[in-house]
């Protein structure tokens, strides 16, 4: 493992890996499922429309109550302070993981390289998104290829898929996209995003998600729980070299 920042150190003993793809597990957003290669909301989306991610990579879970899920929400409604600390936690965070680990994306989304770097807008009404700002000043690695690619589009209820949530502002016509978002629950507005931004032409599309939402309410997702929890968040690893399917191992 390459010698890596404190800050990165000390998220290692907070951040939950995700599990390796197989059995219990869903083909698109890593969630537990049962007896189908799919879970509920991933096998709706596909039904309502064939323009989905072509790849979805939580970088760790987010288990409701957890530590990870409180920040995730705190470095956009905590004060002032506390945005700032782990606005800065989680600049570092996507920036290590996109360093290490954008060749695996871009390979299992079947993508030479993403060309543009985009963010899911928030539809709260924030005029301002932290990852906008992170993606466009803070991340050397996304800095020059980000653009504002997606604005919301008022009216449309929560966590309801459909390509209309969102419009696409830029030229992607034929170009592979990185989408990045902080939070995956269900996966509607990531899904939506992607969905507008391949009505509008986009070759490519992979989705990178801070924290994968998860509750361990069931017994099979406590199960779930427990096996990724046995396993020490690793840098050099991501699910998709886990999985086999990236280039990491």
């Amino acid at each position: 493992m390459r010698p890596i920042s404190w800050k990165l150190q000390s998220y290692r003993n907070v951040l939950i890996p995700v599990p390796s793809a197989g059995p219990g597990v869903c083909t698109t957003c890593w969630r537990e499922v049962e007896r189908w290669p799919q879970c509920f909301q991933c096998n709706k989306h596909c039904d309502q429309a064939r323009s989905l991610a072509d790849v979805v990579t939580p970088i760790a879970l987010a288990v409701k109550g957890g530590q990870f899920a409180r920040e995730l929400s705190l470095y956009k409604n905590g004060d002032n302070r506390a945005q700032a600390t782990l606005f800065n936690g989680f600049a570092t965070i996507l920036e290590y993981f996109l360093r290490q680990h954008e060749t695996c994306l871009a390979s299992a989304a079947q993508a030479e390289r993403f060309e543009v770097v985009a963010a899911v807008p928030s539809t709260r009404g924030r005029l301002s998104h932290p990852l906008h700002r992170m993606l466009s000043s803070n991340i050397g690695r996304t800095r020059a290829r980000f653009v504002p690619a997606l604005a919301p589009v008022p009216g449309f209820a929560d966590r309801v898929f459909t390509p209309d949530r969102f419009q696409v502002c830029a030229d992607v016509a034929d170009r592979n996209v990185l989408l990045v978002d902080d939070t995956w629950t269900t996966g509607s507005h990531a899904q939506s995003a992607c969905a507008a931004l391949k009505d509008a032409g986009a070759a490519r599309v992979g989705v990178l998600v801070l924290g994968r939402h998860f509750e361990p309410s069931t017994g099979t997702a406590r199960d779930y729980l427990a096996r990724a929890r046995s396993q020490l968040f690793d840098w050099d690893r991501c699910c998709l070299g886990q999985s086999g399917r990236g280039r990491c191992a």
